[in-house]
């Protein structure tokens, strides 16, 4: 069993570490932290890294429990954010394929963030065809068996050797451009290699 923190499409490195166990535990009871990737992924762009961010109600200085934490629906987030996934992604080899499945979460609305990043998580592991057990737990149990304070992985640091080390290379869109990046949103690797991806990450 292993506890992980709830992200928005996690990085590549997040997704092979909580691959290591059948039953995952997402405690929402956890307080939201700015600057995580709880409400935010980054992906590779013609120009470079781009952040998408989720606005939340209450914005940065929510201290409020993650099973709690509202999305400020008024700023029309999905939009933009679909956009930005499709500019990027559009030329990659397995965009189409995914495209149907995929774009109806940016067309639904959801009021909660931890509800948005469980779906999309879910059809994460689908797709990679690792599908574990996910518990969710709202209130603090008297023991946090399996929970351990491993580093914390933020958009400040994802891209250290401690995340990337382990991690292999593959073909990305804008490499020609930019570079390989290392330990982009998992959406990165699903993109670019579709069916192959649970063998390179999981």
């Amino acid at each position: 069993m292993q506890y992980i923190e709830l992200q928005y499409f996690p990085v590549i490195s997040s997704i092979k570490t909580l691959s290591q166990d059948t039953h995952i535990v997402i405690p929402l009871y956890d307080r939201f932290r700015k600057m995580t990737f709880q409400n935010r992924t980054i992906i590779p762009s013609a120009n470079g890294l781009t952040t998408l961010s989720i606005p939340l109600r209450g914005g940065r200085e929510n201290k409020q429990a993650l099973g709690e934490v509202r999305i400020d629906n008024s700023q029309h987030w999905q939009v933009r954010h679909w956009r930005t996934i499709t500019a990027a992604y559009r030329r990659s080899p397995w965009f189409e394929f995914y495209e149907p499945g995929l774009s109806p979460f940016f067309e639904t609305r959801y009021e909660l963030l931890y509800e948005w990043n469980l779906e999309l998580l879910k059809w994460v592991l689908a797709n990679l065809k690792f599908e574990p057990v996910i518990g969710l737990q709202f209130e603090r149990p008297e023991e946090e068996p399996g929970k351990k304070d491993a580093p914390a992985i933020k958009p400040s640091n994802f891209q250290d050797d401690l995340f990337c080390s382990s991690l292999s290379a593959y073909a990305q869109v804008f490499q020609d451009r930019i570079g390989f990046q290392a330990n982009m949103s998992i959406i990165d690797l699903i993109f670019n290699q579709g069916n192959k991806s649970p063998s390179i990450v999981l």
